[in-house]
Formats: C-alpha cells, sequence, structure tokens
C-alpha cells in the first residue's frame, strides 16, 4: 500500500471524522457518475463542497483538490475530473487519523 496521509485532528472532530470520510468517498463516486453524464454543473457543485468541508475538518489536501476539481469542471475536462477523483479518493483511503490531545 502506499505511504500513510497522516493528518492532526481536533479531539472535538475525531467522533465525527468516520462519518465525514465515508460521505466524501460517496461524493467522488457521484462526482465520478457526474462525469460520466457529462454533468460538470454538479461535479462544480461538490467539488465547491469539498473545499470548503475539507479544511474545516483539517484536510487540506481534500480543500485543494476541491478548489482543482472546480477548476476542471468550469474547463470541462473530463480526463482531468478523473484523475482528480481518483486521487481524492486515493488519499481518503490513505488517512491515517492522529487525534491531538485535549487541552483541558
Amino acid at each position: 500500500m502506499a505511504d500513510r496521509v497522516i493528518v492532526e485532528v481536533d479531539p472535538d472532530l475525531s467522533d465525527l471524522i468516520p462519518g465525514f470520510l465515508t460521505r466524501k468517498r460517496t461524493d467522488v463516486a457521484m462526482i465520478l457518475g457526474a462525469i460520466a453524464r457529462r454533468d460538470h454543473a454538479e461535479v462544480g457543485r461538490i467539488a465547491h463542497r469539498l473545499t470548503g468541508e475539507g479544511g474545516s475538518y483539517g484536510f487540506t489536501l481534500m480543500t485543494e483538490t476541491g478548489r482543482l476539481l472546480e477548476q476542471a469542471a468550469a474547463a470541462r475536462d473530463d480526463s482531468q475530473l478523473t484523475m482528480l477523483a481518483h486521487q481524492l479518493l486515493d488519499y481518503i483511503d490513505r488517512l491515517e487519523i492522529v487525534v491531538l490531545p485535549s487541552s483541558d
């Protein structure tokens, strides 16, 4: 397996992370389906949501990939969209979550 990607998260978010990542996997599947339908507007909507949500949870690369997906959707670049969607899924699969110590 490829190298793990270690992301440190706030202890207040740790219970939310598994569900969040499950939803992001679903988002990638939705992106791939939208690409197949050539529904670039839908890809753009999902990518925009990824851009905002990724940073909120501490997943900087998810935010960056969301921005690139938005740009590729605007350019209607299906090959770039497909590559980025698979990169995002790979990133999610390689995540290793480290919960930071509580400040209490």
